[in-house]
């Protein structure tokens, strides 16, 4: 957002670094935080779980706004141009500041690398001090990068500042693909009047940061992306609303490392870079948009094959969410990223007509994980939060929102919503004078977008999200490959054929992650039968899973895999015997089968002997009819 004028005429402040402490109205619950009539309203399948109020306000006084936000861990960085806040997240519901720095200079704009934080200054400051004071840009000033220690959340550390010429407006972490040693950080910034030292186009700079000497930070390179001239001088103009910005440097830069591509937004262009070598990107496609006035910033689709960019038409100080700027100004476009370069295929406007009280124009957000999806949750300052599918790009429609009522009059600055980013499955938003909010996605369809666990976010920095639970495991055949996988206890581990049966499954302490999600799988059939959580020392718990059937004879493997342990599995497998011979019915209490001979022998010997009395009889009336004759 730009700033730098309307901030400098506010009154200058010079504070010191210190912790701010936690305050009773850190701790209110959404319910309480809120006067009655400023209730919000909120979509279908989101929660609002948390408010904690800004730590640095001071009225309405804009040098104490909040700005972007970045997470490292269970941490969160909400810049403010006074300092940053430091939010333990480890229980999303109840926020805790761990600490508030003051280190005055605008406009706060944070990214995080493990215990390292990083701050955009693109006020002139007399000196690059936490105590420095706002001077004018025609005097000799200091702006630039400030890098803090927060392996001590309760006292970060100041720990280096690296002067950047026209300062730091934004900046974006770019991972060196040689070394995990260090990073790179894109300066971007431009010039918007009067300077010593910013004036004309300013090009992109290149600052090298040692991630074990941060004290060595320095600027390594400098780039003009628009080297040929060709970007939006001050006589071109758009037709209606704020005239078109000129190209003097851009305003943001969203790298997606994963792609090697990077998206900028460059006032009166748009760019598609190559940062395949970090050190020298490479421009690829220039594109322009007679609907556009200010190209703010960029998110890509999580297979870099479309682009959203926002319009931030009128700066921020405007209420362009109204019929009056029609459908595609101050807006969302959407863009293909084709072999021949970028295409227009859709745009997005928030739907809901704001106060011209309020200010509203398509601001910061993200990508939030959804497998197959192109789902992006976005501020629109006063306007709220908009959670946009952008599947269908011809035609975005907007899923829910959190939109928090005016405040009955206009802010002499600006008000709202800066930033919005979807992390470890909640939705955190900077409110700029209010505070942090937290929401929670409801809905059945962002299961996956909970499921992803972050160990860090930026908000110029995008990852590539791999959905693994949603593949089925690989079990090797081989007996010495299966040998070290078979540490998942299965009770009883021998079956009877059946129908059905239930299993008792559980690993021993550090198996998995502490805290992670798991699936237990029947592989017959690859499906998982329970999704289940490991404890904080990385076991899992004795569980009940039922198999299904049929059950019939052979070996069957069960495997338990974790979303951050993977592709590392635990492996089992269950026996179901061969049923056994069917006996001979044994023969019912009194019915014994030794009768027989004792009624077949003699009948038989009856028989014999009948028929012996009867050969007889015949001889002898035979003899008799002889003796007669």
């Amino acid at each position: 957002m730009p700033g730098r004028g309307a901030v400098q005429r506010a009154r200058s402040v010079a504070l010191g670094a210190v912790a701010v402490a936690v305050g009773a109205a850190l701790m209110a619950s959404p319910a309480t935080a809120q006067p009655a009539d400023r209730e919000p309203s909120i979509g279908p399948g989101l929660e609002w779980v948390a408010h904690r109020d800004n730590p640095f306000r001071q009225g309405d006084d804009p040098n104490f706004i909040n700005a972007d936000l970045a997470f490292t861990g269970d941490y969160l960085v909400q810049g403010n141009f006074a300092g940053f806040s430091l939010w333990d997240i480890a229980d999303p519901a109840a926020p805790t500041l761990a600490s508030a720095v003051s280190c005055p200079g605008g406009q706060g704009d944070v990214s995080a690398v493990g215990d390292l934080v990083f701050v955009s200054i693109d006020e002139p400051m007399s000196d690059d001090s936490c105590e420095a004071a706002r001077v004018p840009e025609t005097v000799e000033h200091w702006e630039g990068i400030r890098i803090f220690d927060i392996s001590d959340p309760s006292e970060p550390r100041y720990v280096a500042a690296v002067r950047t010429r026209c300062g730091s407006h934004t900046h974006t972490v770019v991972p060196d693909p040689a070394s995990s040693a260090r990073v790179f950080v894109y300066v971007s910034s431009y010039s918007r009047g009067a300077s010593i030292d910013c004036t004309g186009r300013n090009p992109l700079q290149i600052v090298e940061v040692p991630l074990d000497a941060p004290e060595d930070a320095a600027v390594v390179g400098a780039l003009d992306l628009f080297d040929d001239a060709t970007a939006f001088g001050p006589e071109d103009r758009v037709a209606g609303g704020a005239e078109t910005r000129s190209t003097t440097g851009c305003h943001d830069i969203t790298a997606y490392p994963a792609k090697a591509l990077a998206v900028a937004a460059c006032r009166g262009d748009g760019l598609l870079l190559s940062i395949a070598d970090p050190l020298a990107p490479v421009v690829l496609h220039r594109v322009r948009d007679p609907a556009v006035a200010f190209w703010h910033s960029g998110i890509f689709d999580n297979d870099a094959t479309r682009i959203v960019f926002q319009d931030e038409l009128g700066d921020g100080f405007i209420n362009t969410c109204s019929p009056a700027f029609g459908a595609d100004r101050g807006a969302d476009a959407v863009w293909l990223i084709e072999p021949g370069g970028l295409t227009k295929v859709g745009t997005f406007k928030l739907p809901r007509t704001q106060s011209d009280l309020e200010k509203c124009v398509a601001h910061s957000g993200g990508l939030v994980p959804v497998p197959g999806r192109f789902i992006v949750a976005q501020a629109w300052l006063e306007g709220g939060v908009s959670i946009i599918d952008f599947t269908d790009p011809a035609a975005p429609v907007e899923l829910t929102w959190f939109d928090r009522p005016g405040y009955g009059y206009s802010m002499d600055y600006t008000a709202g919503i800066w930033a919005v980013y979807a992390y470890d499955g909640y939705l955190y938003a900077s409110d700029m004078y209010e505070g942090l909010e937290v929401l929670r996605l409801t809905d059945p369809l962002f299961a996956d977008a909970a499921r992803y666990d972050s160990a860090g976010l930026n908000p110029q920095t995008q990852p590539e999200y791999a959905w693994v639970w949603r593949e089925a495991p690989v079990v090797p055949t081989a007996s010495a490959e299966r040998a070290p996988l078979e540490t998942l206890s299965v009770e009883p581990a021998e079956l009877e054929p059946a129908a059905t049966a239930t299993v008792t499954v559980s690993l021993p302490p550090g198996s998995l992650t502490p805290g992670e999600t798991a699936d237990v799988w029947w592989m017959p059939t690859q499906a998982v039968l329970a999704t289940l959580t490991a404890g904080d020392d990385g076991s899992l718990a004795a569980a009940d899973v039922t198999v299904p059937g049929p059950l019939e004879p052979g070996r069957y493997d069960l495997v338990v895999r974790g979303d951050a342990s993977a592709p590392r599995i635990a492996l089992a497998s269950v026996e179901v015997a061969a049923p056994a011979p069917t006996p001979e019915p044994a023969p019912a209490d009194g019915d014994d089968a030794s009768w027989w001979p004792f009624v077949v022998v003699p009948a038989v010997v009856l028989l014999i002997a009948a028929g012996v009395v009867v050969v007889l009889r015949r001889r002898a009336v035979l003899r008799r009819r002889r003796t007669a004759t």
